[in-house]
């Protein structure tokens, strides 16, 4: 751009600015707080020009392609059917190998799903169950074929079921569904990017890709305020703008795509 853009390069005098050049800039300390007060620094001046009235927003959004891997995607309808299958194999394992094998009584509740801490839990019980067959092979062992030896095998093959595969699928899939936040997907590469349809479809094929929703407010042609949604639907990043305004709004315009029941009661 600031090879080919002629007011870009009036803005810099003509030098040729890296990207590694803005983006220190943009991470530097402060920086962030800094370019925010400046943004409503500008539109007081604008207010003050009588260019604006600060006080009519006409909104609007677009999607950002994220730098995130396409193929990172997670979807929250087959992070629903893995859990519940992992939990389905849980109750099973347990109730067919864990509790033949020890003496200590382990309730699962069928309703609510067995969560990784609860795993962790049974994972210290088959330890402390496994420490006492190892202590009493020792102090009393039997000459020949002894069945508690079979029984330690078992032991250390559940013990290592509960802790290698189920306590890590359960703690992963809690991750997923804490990272979701109201979502229906997000990227492993980049977690607060969603998978969205993208208004340039050069493919014509609705690719999803992972991508912010911009939502920007305009006056008169100036940008008066802006911010970045996760969430892919217009109707739902409406209300959460107008709240980070910081000026009293009298008149919003903004196309058919806002206007759900929530927004238009709000606005009344």
């Amino acid at each position: 751009m600031l090879v080919e853009n002629l007011a870009m390069q009036y803005l810099t005098g003509q030098l040729v600015v890296s990207y590694g050049t803005i983006n220190r800039f943009r991470v530097a300390e402060g920086m962030e707080e800094l370019i925010r007060n400046l943004f409503i620094d500008i539109n007081l001046r604008l207010k003050m020009e009588e260019l604006v009235t600060l006080d009519c927003l006409f909104i609007d959004g677009t999607k950002i392609e994220a730098n995130a891997n396409k193929y990172s995607f997670v979807w929250k309808k087959a992070t629903d059917k893995f859990s519940a299958k992992l939990q389905e194999q849980i109750q099973v394992y347990f109730q067919e190998e864990i509790t033949p094998l020890i003496h200590q009584a382990i309730k699962l509740d069928e309703e609510e799903p067995i969560s990784s801490d609860q795993l962790l839990v049974f994972a210290q019980v088959l330890e402390e169950e496994l420490e006492k067959l190892n202590q009493d092979i020792e102090e009393t062992p039997v000459k020949g074929k002894d069945e508690r030896k079979a029984q330690r095998r078992k032991l250390k093959k559940v013990l290592r079921k509960v802790k290698d595969d189920f306590s890590v699928g359960a703690e992963k899939y809690e991750g997923y569904q804490e990272t979701f936040e109201g979502r229906n997907s997000f990227s492993k590469t980049d977690p607060d990017a969603t998978f969205m349809r993208m208004k340039e479809d050069h493919m014509k094929n609705s690719q999803l890709k992972a991508a912010y929703n911009l939502q920007i407010a305009t006056e008169n042609q100036f940008v008066l305020h802006y911010d970045v949604f996760s969430n892919p639907t217009d109707t739902k990043t409406l209300l959460p703008l107008l709240e980070t305004y910081p000026h009293d709004v009298k008149t919003v315009v903004a196309d058919a795509g806002y206007g759900s029941e929530e927004n238009l009661l709000r606005l009344n």
